[in-house]
C-alpha cells in the first residue's frame, strides 16, 4: 500500500501471491507549505523516471495520481499485469543493437527465475555472422560446458540448428558463453524467427535442457531484419 508500492517496483521479478492486495494513491506532504510545490514537482519527476526504468506502464502513475491521498485504490491482479507492475517469473525481452571489439550484434536480454540471459545475432568483419548466448550458470558450469548437444532453437522447437561441433563454450564469472559462427542462411532464419534460444543437453533425446528458453522477438523484429539485410551478401 502507498509508498510500499514503490519498494515492490524495485524488484525485477514481481509476483502477486494469493491473498495479496496492492493499493495506490497520490503522494502528499503532511503539512504542505508553499515551498513544497517545487519539491513535489521534483519528486514526481523522480518517481516517473523510476517507474519507467522498472519497465512499468506510465498509466500506473495516472492511476495513482487520480486517487486522493487520504484514500486507497486497490488494483486487480489482471490490471497489474497489464500495467507490467506484476511480471511473474520472467521479464519482457529487451532488444537492443550493440557494438564492441570490431563486431555488431542485436541482443535480446531477459530476467527470469532461471537467471539473467542474453541471446545475440551478430556480424564480425573477418568472421561473418555469429550466434552468441550468455547464460547465468547457477553453478552448472560443468554441465553447460560439457554436455554434448548444443542447439539453437527457433519458433518454439519447430526449427533446430545444431552447433554442437561448431560452438565454443567458456566461463566468464558467473556466466557461461556459447559462441558459434553461422552461415548467412542460418542468420536469415534467426532474423525472421518468432523466437529463439539455445538448448544444451546430455543427449539429443533428453526431455529437459539447460540454456535459454526461446526469447520472443516481437520487440526486436525491426532490429533483427534491418541488421541481417545490412550485412547479408
Amino acid at each position: 500500500m502507498s509508498a510500499a508500492t514503490m519498494i515492490f517496483l524495485g524488484g525485477r521479478l514481481r509476483f502477486f501471491s494469493e491473498g495479496s492486495r496492492f493499493g495506490v494513491h497520490r503522494f502528499s506532504f503532511k503539512d504542505p507549505l508553499p515551498e513544497h510545490v517545487g519539491k513535489s514537482q521534483e519528486l514526481s519527476a523522480k518517481i516517473a523516471s523510476f517507474v519507467s526504468d522498472m519497465g512499468v506502464s506510465p498509466e500506473f502513475l495516472e492511476l495513482s495520481s487520480a486517487t486522493d491521498a487520504k484514500e486507497i485504490n486497490l488494483i486487480s491482479e489482471q490490471r497489474l499485469k497489464e500495467l507490467r507492475v506484476v511480471t511473474g517469473g520472467q521479464t519482457d525481452v529487451d532488444w537492443t543493437v550493440q557494438a564492441r571489439g570490431g563486431m555488431m550484434y542485436v541482443r535480446g536480454e531477459r530476467d527470469s527465475i532461471y537467471g539473467r540471459h542474453k541471446v545475440m545475432l551478430g556480424f564480425a568483419k573477418d568472421a561473418g555472422f555469429f550466434f552468441w548466448a550468455v547464460i547465468e550458470a547457477q553453478n552448472r558450469f560443468e554441465e553447460l560446458t560439457g554436455f554434448g548437444v548444443v542447439e539453437i532453437t527457433l519458433n518454439g522447437e519447430d526449427i533446430k540448428i545444431d552447433i554442437s561441433d561448431e560452438c565454443n563454450r567458456f566461463q566468464v564469472g558467473t556466466d557461461v558463453h556459447v559462441f558459434a559462427r553461422i552461415s548467412s542462411d542460418q542468420a536469415q532464419i534467426i532474423s525472421e524467427s518468432e523466437n529463439f534460444g539455445v538448448q544444451i543437453k546430455m543427449v539429443r533425446e533428453a526431455p529437459t535442457f539447460l540454456g535459454i528458453g526461446a526469447m520472443d522477438t516481437v520487440g526486436g523484429v525491426e532490429q533483427l531484419s534491418a541488421f541481417y539485410n545490412c550485412f547479408s551478401p
